[in-house]
C-alpha cells in the first residue's frame, strides 16, 4: 500500500499570507501535492506551505524569509486579484458599526464590485443572517461569488442571495431588509425603492467617492418624510513610525476614499384610504 499523505494544518487550496523582511505581504494558496508555487523568482512546494503553522517564520532555499499566517479579511481585501477599486477595509469597518450590523439579520447591498463589502457583510451577519445583493452586471455577481467561496467558504453562499436587476427602475419586490447599504454612482435614484424595502427603525448606508454625491445624497435624505437623522462623514487613516528612539507618523497616508451617509428609516402611519 502507498504512504499515507501526512495531515498538514492547511489543505490544497487553502491561503496564506507571506509577509518578508520589508513588510512586504503576498497572499498565496497552498498547491496541490503534485505543483508548486512561484514567489520572487523561487519555486514552493506543497508541503513546505502546507505544513506551515499560522505565525511561523518561513526561511526558503534562497534564504528569504517569511512570516506565514491564515489571511485576516482585511489582507484578503487589500491583497486578492481585483480590476478595479474595493472599498478600503478603514471604510468597510465603520459601514459595519455604523450601520449597525449584527448576526442574524437582513440586508441588501446595491452594488456589489468585486465582493469587499458583500464579504465584510456575510461574516458579521452570522449563519442565521441573510444578504440579498443587487447588481446590473452578471460578471460582477459572478466575481463577488467566486471570491465568496475562495476566501470565506462554499458555506457562506448559502446564505447569500445575488440578484441581477435595477431596483431603481424595478424596486426590490418582495425584498425587505433591517438595513441596507449601497455602492452606485447615484444612490438618491433609490430613495423611494429604499424607503418601501427598509423596515421602520432600519438604516441606509450609502458609500459615495465624490463630494457632490455626498450633497445630493444628504438632499435626498432630508427632502424625503421616510427618513431621518441624515449624517455624513469621511475617515482618513494615518500609521505611525515607531522605532526609538524615532517616533513620528508615516509619510504614505490613506486619505480620501469615499463618504460615508447614514439615514434612518422612520415608521410612518398608514395613508388613509
Amino acid at each position: 500500500m502507498p504512504p499515507e499523505e501526512p495531515a498538514y494544518p492547511h489543505p490544497p487550496g487553502a491561503h496564506l499570507l507571506l509577509v518578508d523582511e520589508k513588510d512586504r505581504q503576498y497572499l498565496i494558496q497552498v498547491p496541490d501535492p503534485a505543483l508548486k508555487v512561484r514567489l520572487k523568482g523561487e519555486l514552493l512546494d506543497h508541503p513546505t506551505l502546507a505544513s506551515l503553522h499560522d505565525g511561523e517564520l518561513l526561511v526558503t532555499p534562497q534564504r528569504h524569509h517569511y512570516l506565514a499566517f491564515v489571511p485576516t479579511l482585511e489582507q484578503v481585501v487589500m491583497n486578492m486579484p481585483r480590476q478595479a477599486q474595493v472599498i478600503f477595509p478603514k471604510d468597510l469597518a465603520l459601514l459595519l458599526f455604523y450601520g449597525d450590523v449584527a448576526p442574524g439579520m437582513t440586508v441588501i447591498e446595491v452594488g456589489t464590485g468585486h465582493g469587499a463589502l458583500t464579504m465584510a457583510l456575510l461574516r458579521a451577519l452570522g449563519p442565521e443572517g441573510r444578504l440579498v445583493s443587487f447588481d446590473l452586471r452578471r460578471d460582477h455577481l459572478n466575481r463577488t461569488k467566486k471570491n465568496v467561496a475562495t476566501y470565506l467558504g462554499e458555506e457562506f453562499l448559502e446564505r447569500w442571495e445575488p440578484v441581477m436587476a435595477n431596483p431603481v427602475e424595478e424596486g426590490f419586490g418582495q425584498y425587505t431588509c433591517d438595513r441596507m447599504f449601497s455602492d452606485i454612482p447615484e444612490p438618491w435614484d433609490l430613495m423611494q425603492a429604499a424607503a418601501e424595502a427598509i423596515e421602520p427603525g432600519g438604516i441606509w448606508a450609502a458609500y459615495s467617492p465624490t463630494a457632490m454625491q455626498l450633497m445630493r445624497q444628504m438632499e435626498a435624505l432630508q427632502n424625503e418624510r421616510a427618513f431621518c437623522l441624515p449624517s455624513s462623514f469621511e475617515a482618513m487613516q494615518r500609521y505611525w513610525q515607531v522605532r526609538p528612539p524615532s517616533v513620528r507618523p508615516s509619510h504614505a497616508m490613506r486619505g480620501h476614499t469615499g463618504f460615508i451617509v447614514l439615514g434612518r428609516r422612520r415608521w410612518l402611519p398608514p395613508r388613509p384610504e
